[in-house]
């Protein structure tokens, strides 16, 4: 069964905006969340990181994951010094010690202290603000209150913290987007695309189009909450047809196998089903329906770099049709 996509717990956010403030500047990757643990990359100059973040306590085998990720990165990262660092409640003492003897750092996570949840720039309330100003540079926290229907104190607290990375920056009363690149890496932060990953199979239809008009004309109704996202999404808004080889869309677990059902196995188009986190607000191009262009913006994003100049691509495209 595969899992469904979990928002990251206020306390593992809590540490990586920490991780942000201390490292200033610094590129993060998210490498897996599991349940009860998150585990990323972070580069600090001629320093690699690799960290683990876990809220119960850690064992040997929290251990053994974390000091494999950090030969996988070695090997990435050849010239690099790179560190474990190990956050958690506690831990076994033989894990400790092994860890200690790996040359990795252990902290202790405190007891629940004075912590609100941290804004999240991928929420549905949030992306609405970031879109709104994407679309509408230098407009004010009114003015996108007012127009997205998302209060004022979570508006002021969205562009409070897009300012504190370097993606927006405020002068007066005005707003303006200065760093993309800022924007797309905190949203691979927070939510990485990938976390969603549901079925995935080779199909025996061997043309794109082709494979997404047989299973449209098929379960419309049957399906109503599949859409196309990712690179499909772009291809159809930029191009008006899907190519690439791969059909990405999302669907629950149950549709996702009547897709495949519907489709069949052989040596043709590629399918990436997602599990949706949200609902969709999808369009129908040449009959096929598609996230909108906000959140298929997000999802490219949230593939960090692989999928960076697609979002800014399909943003320029965003912000030259009006609503």
């Amino acid at each position: 069964m595969s899992l469904k996509y979990q928002p990251i717990n206020a306390k593992i956010q809590s540490i990586i905006d920490a991780l942000r403030r201390e490292y200033p500047g610094s590129a993060i990757e998210a490498l897996g969340y599991d349940f009860d643990s998150y585990d990323l990359i972070l580069e600090d100059g001629k320093n690699v990181h690799v960290i683990g973040i876990k809220l119960t306590r850690a064992t040997m085998q929290t251990v053994f994951k974390l000091a494999l990720y950090g030969k996988m990165v070695a090997q990435r990262y050849s010239g690099n010094k790179v560190c474990l660092k190990l956050y958690a409640p506690s831990i076994a003492a033989e894990a400790k010690a092994a860890f200690i003897k790996a040359g990795g750092s252990f902290q202790k996570l405190g007891l629940a202290r004075r912590l609100k949840d941290p804004v999240k720039i991928s929420s549905p309330g949030s992306w609405k603000v970031v879109c709104y100003f994407l679309r509408n540079d230098g407009s004010t926290i009114n003015q996108a209150s007012v127009n997205t229907g998302v209060s004022y104190p979570w508006t002021r607290s969205v562009v409070k913290k897009l300012v504190e990375v370097g993606a927006f920056t405020s002068k007066g009363r005005k707003v303006h987007v200065t760093g993309l690149d800022a924007l797309f890496r905190l949203v691979a932060w927070e939510r990485p695309i990938n976390s969603l990953k549901g079925l995935g199979f080779r199909s025996a239809y061997d043309d794109e189009r082709e494979a997404l008009r047989e299973l449209y004309a098929n379960v419309e109704g049957i399906i109503p909450d599949s859409a196309c996202t990712l690179f499909t999404a772009a291809d159809l808004y930029l191009e008006g047809v899907a190519s690439g080889g791969c059909i990405q869309l999302y669907a629950d677990e149950n549709a996702a196998r009547m897709v495949r059902s519907l489709m069949g196995e052989g040596n043709g188009v590629s399918f990436q089903i997602y599990n949706p986190d949200r609902e969709m607000d999808a369009f129908a191009i040449d009959d096929i329906p598609v996230v909108s262009m906000e959140q298929a913006i997000l999802d490219l994003a949230g593939l960090g770099s692989a999928g960076a100049d697609a979002a800014t691509i399909l943003l320029n495209e965003y912000k030259a049709t009006r609503p």
